[in-house]
């Protein structure tokens, strides 16, 4: 050792230059100084290092906690998420069926048995089949299921025809036809109802959801005892519709009243009694009917001006009268012996329409308390009606003015109910953009209503500043299911000016109807039961031009816009429609409309007569009676069609033309079932053999009360479907 450390030693006690030859220079380095470490500090740092491991231990612990916690959470919830639609697809599924033609025709047996006037359905049976049509299960590919089923805990009956109860009137038994029975009836029924759908999620103990859906279904059947079949339409098909047509009894001091020179129609015609042709003294200018022509009675009556005396009716399309042919033009056939058709005997369904769109069409007059319930005024919308001292009479007791269907924030209803006479209604479209503007004068006061299609809401304006509601007026009734912008405008007296907003600087008419809506306006007469006068209110003047914003015909009477959703509908019901001569119309006054003028009826479908047993209202009539001073007004041009109860006259010839002569445009669409909203309709036997009774559904109106969703037991409300 000493040697090596001697030999190291000399090699570095040889200077830099000294270098052994041939060797490689040796590069010396001095080691770092040790700093020894106690016992202790080497404790502390085995310490730190195990806290160190614990706490990333526990740190990985935690996160797998977390995530199993989480994906547990994540399971029973995608579970309970699942079991909820499957609650929901139950309901969904009862929904169809509460809708469905099996709920209220499923119960009756395969030979049912009717009773005229009386309720056809047996509750007993119907609870049963209901049941066995809503108790079932189903289940999914995700193996998700549900289980539903239905309590039905009331079944309300109609009362029979015979029942006199005023309180009864919305839910008691109508006859189609009081005079003919075999015609069928209307049953109108209700259920109360709680529907369960427990859903099951796709596995686990959470996954179960119940879904508790509370409402009732009201319903109408259509019942004939006799079969066949039973058809319900629309007046509004009819270009010319009159309950009576007899030529030989015209009012005033005429000797003949019907069709003549000038007179062209097109669409279906009809009449429950008899027509009446007539021409000129030498036949030309015959009137032509390119529709179909019909009428109940198998002779038809023909007159020559001038021929002196009117032949009896003959069963034939023409007659020569004082050797001239008397021969309408009938292009698309002239049928006589068919069966009538029964008009409408009041404006119940105008009325109930502005408080519900449609949904209970055919239940009868509206009561105080439905009106009170419902009803708001224009000019104080916030502030609800009071209770009425007779709940259940059907003789409003409303003060004079405009009303709305509202509770202060929506539109309930589909239109304006207005008590009193109005001094003047007009339509007027925006042509800014989708609005209806309707604006009601009545006793000085003047409201306007503005219906925004496309922003969905209703602006009222009654004198005292502007409220806005939610919603707009839509039809609900049968076939339409709120399809469609429309309202029913009821007036309960007589609207003493209906009219457009005018015509332009070239003389023609400013729209009234916009091209997205329709609307029917109604004045609604009631009996007094005074001789003298049996009827109050029902007549509607018509002052100015009323046209549609996307026009229908073209000015040859051509069909155009097949698709247009611009209706309107006039009903006089009670009194008349009267368009004036005496100027406080506009010469060649212009009408897109169906226009109806129907009697008043009593509960046993005989018209109400005055003192001397004459009819009151019902005719579609100009003032021509004193006609001698008067001038020829031009055309009353008509787009659309005409019914009334009885056949009046809007001009007089005696060698020259009084008053208006009518010209009639067909609207064809009138056959593809857009007639005017809430218009008065019909029901008819079409004819088919006799045989089983024939029971049909009306209407099916769902309307849910509550629906609750329950976890585990513990019931929560949620908001309404």
């Amino acid at each position: 050792m000493r040697e090596r450390e001697n030999s190291l030693g000399r090699q570095r006690s040889r200077g830099a230059g000294e270098q052994r030859r041939g060797e490689a220079p040796l590069h010396l380095c001095t080691p770092a100084p040790l700093h020894p470490c106690t016992d202790g500090e080497s404790g502390i740092a085995l310490v730190a290092v195990l806290l160190i491991m614990s706490l990333m231990l526990m740190l990985g612990l935690a996160v797998t906690f977390t995530s199993l916690s989480d994906s547990q959470i994540t399971s029973n919830f995608k579970n309970l998420t699942s079991g909820f639609y499957a609650a929901e697809a139950g309901i969904s599924n009862m929904h169809r069926l509460l809708r469905s033609d099996n709920l209220v025709l499923g119960s009756l047996p395969a030979e049912t048995v009717v009773t005229p006037g009386q309720p056809t359905l047996n509750p007993d049976n119907f609870i049963v089949k209901a049941k066995e049509l809503f108790n079932k299960r189903e289940r999914f590919p995700n193996d998700s299921a549900y289980q539903t089923k239905i309590e039905i805990s009331e079944v309300r009956l109609p009362y029979s025809v015979s029942d006199s109860d005023p309180a009864h009137a919305s839910r008691r038994i109508i006859y189609i036809n009081p005079a003919h029975p075999r015609l069928g009836q209307i049953e109108p029924y209700s259920i109360t109802y709680k529907l369960e759908s427990v859903g099951e999620g796709i596995a686990g103990l959470n996954g179960a959801v119940t879904l508790v859906e509370e409402g009732i279904v009201d319903f109408k059947l259509l019942v004939k005892a006799e079969g066949g079949g039973i058809r319900v339409g629309s007046f509004a098909e009819f270009a010319l519709f009159h309950d009576r047509f007899n030529p030989y009894r015209p009012e005033g001091p005429f000797v003949y009243q019907g069709m003549g020179p000038g007179d062209r129609f097109s669409g279906r015609i009809h009449t429950n009694e008899r027509f009446g042709f007539w021409t000129t003294a030498d036949g030309s200018d015959p009137p032509t009917f390119r529709g179909y022509v019909t009428q109940a009675y198998e002779t038809t009556s023909y007159y020559r001006h001038n021929g002196g005396r009117p032949p009896a009716p003959v069963d034939a399309d023409s007659q020569v009268v004082g050797g001239v042919l008397v021969a309408p033009k009938f292009l698309a056939g002239f049928d006589r012996g068919v069966d009538p058709i029964p008009p409408a005997g009041n404006a119940f369904d105008q009325a109930r329409a502005v408080l519900d769109g449609g949904f209970t069409l055919s239940a009868g007059p509206p009561t105080n308390g439905e009106l009170h319930a419902v009803l708001r005024a224009a000019n104080d919308l916030g502030t609800p009606l009071p209770e009425p001292a007779i709940p259940d009479s059907t003789s409003p007791t409303l003060r004079n003015g405009v009303y709305l269907p509202t509770n202060g924030e929506s539109l309930l209803g589909s239109g304006l109910y207005i008590m009193g006479d109005t001094d003047e209604v007009t339509l007027s479209a925006d042509p800014s953009g989708n609005r209806q503007v309707i604006k009601v004068k009545q006793n000085g006061r003047t409201t306007t209503v503005v219906i925004d299609i496309d922003a969905g809401t209703t602006t009222i304006d009654a004198g005292n500043g502007t409220r806005t509601l939610t919603g707009i007026p839509l039809d609900r009734s049968i076939n339409r299911n709120g399809d469609r912008s429309a309202a029913s405008i009821y007036v309960y007296g007589n609207i003493n000016s209906l009219h457009g907003p005018g015509r332009d600087d070239r003389g023609q008419p400013i729209p009234a109807i916009d091209s997205n809506f329709a609307v029917t306006v109604t004045a609604g007469g009631a009996a007094t039961g005074i001789n003298v006068l049996p009827v109050s209110g029902g007549n509607v003047t018509l002052t100015g031009d009323l046209t549609y914003e996307t026009p229908v015909v073209d000015a040859a009477g051509n069909p155009i816009n097949p698709n247009a959703n611009n209706v309107l509908g006039v009903f006089a019901s009670g009194g008349n429609i009267i368009i004036p001569s005496d100027g406080s119309a506009p010469d060649n006054l212009t009408v897109h409309a169906s226009i109806a003028a129907f009697e008043l009826k009593n509960d046993q479908g005989n018209p109400i007569v005055d003192a001397r047993g004459r009819s009151v209202g019902g005719r579609i009539r100009s003032d021509v009676i004193d006609y001698v001073d008067m001038p020829y007004r031009g055309n009353f041009i008509l787009v659309g069609g005409a019914q009334s109860s009885n056949y009046d006259n809007l001009g007089v010839y005696d060698g020259r033309f009084h008053g208006y002569m009518y010209k009639g445009m067909w609207d064809p669409r009138y056959e593809q079932g857009q007639s005017p909203p809430f218009y008065p309709g019909y029901v008819v036997d079409d004819g088919g053999p006799i045989g089983d009774p024939n029971v049909t559904a009306f209407t099916n109106n769902p309307q849910v009360l509550s629906y609750k969703r329950i976890y585990y037991g513990a019931a929560n409300p949620v908001s309404g479907q």
